[in-house]
């Protein structure tokens, strides 16, 4: 059968057209584009070439070894002394002993001491305290969750003996908020937060007092750590204020060992 290539073309000349017009626009642009960007990707190819190359005839000498292995140790030092900075340390009275009892026991006495020399105190400097003192209405039966409650107990009970002394009006409004991560698959990452949040009352001197005090290691050697503040006027009481913090109780995980030389 002979091909008509008159015919066809009058019966597809605009079909022809367009696929010619379309291959003639991708060698265009095939031929522009290797002309910009060749050049490139080639010098692109000579760097990863090269810079291999550098890598594998890279040699290290023991004097270099000896270098990167001090660094590492100043660095593993400056983080231990950075980690016990921040770590919470609570004090002997708020640690269950376990040759005096279950950590549960020990929390419900320590709670019980706390909340009634606490409330002597502050009822004989004026001061008007959270009966709760920010521990939940079930007491806590789980291992961890107890220890971290009685730290929270520890921290509260030093805020609450710093506004007694600085004669602050009032505390109130105390909460513990464990880590977020503490019950989630993720877990909480290498440093725990417990939040305690509250909000004391009285005057600018008095509250400036609170908060430069726990700022100052004591005779426990500790700062208590704040994560937010707020102070502003009471309404109608300008000689009055209100101060909204957020101390934060921090578990530090301790450093993996350097791995062993070989």
């Amino acid at each position: 059968m002979s091909l008509d290539l008159g015919a066809y073309w009058q019966v597809n000349r605009r079909f022809v057209l367009a696929v010619g017009g379309g291959a003639l626009l991708f060698l265009i642009g095939f031929g522009i584009e290797s002309s910009l960007f060749q050049g490139r990707i080639d010098a692109a190819r000579s760097a990863i070439r090269l810079n291999k190359n550098r890598l594998e005839d890279m040699q290290f000498s023991s004097q270099d070894l000896s270098e990167v292995q001090g660094e590492n140790t100043a660095l593993r030092v400056a983080v231990e002394k950075l980690s016990a900075a921040a770590q919470f340390r609570a004090r002997a009275e708020f640690v269950p002993d376990p040759a005096a009892g279950s950590s549960a026991n020990h929390y419900l006495r320590t709670l019980a001491r706390v909340r009634e020399e606490l409330q002597q105190r502050a009822n004989r400097s004026s001061l008007a305290l959270d009966d709760s003192l920010g521990m939940p209405e079930l007491s806590p039966t789980v291992e961890r969750e107890i220890l971290r409650y009685l730290e929270a107990l520890d921290l509260v009970e030093g805020v609450a003996d710093l506004a007694i002394r600085a004669r602050a009006d009032g505390i109130d409004k105390i909460q513990v908020r464990l880590d977020p991560g503490y019950a989630s698959r993720a877990g909480v990452g290498p440093i725990e937060r417990t939040r305690v949040q509250m909000t004391l009352t009285g005057s600018s001197l008095a509250l400036t007092r609170v908060l430069a005090w726990s700022q100052r290691p004591g005779a426990g050697g500790r700062v208590l750590p704040i994560d937010q503040l707020e102070m502003s006027v009471l309404r109608g009481r300008t000689d009055q204020v209100r101060l909204d913090v957020t101390f934060v109780i921090a578990r530090v995980k301790e450093p993996e060992p350097p791995p062993e030389k070989s």
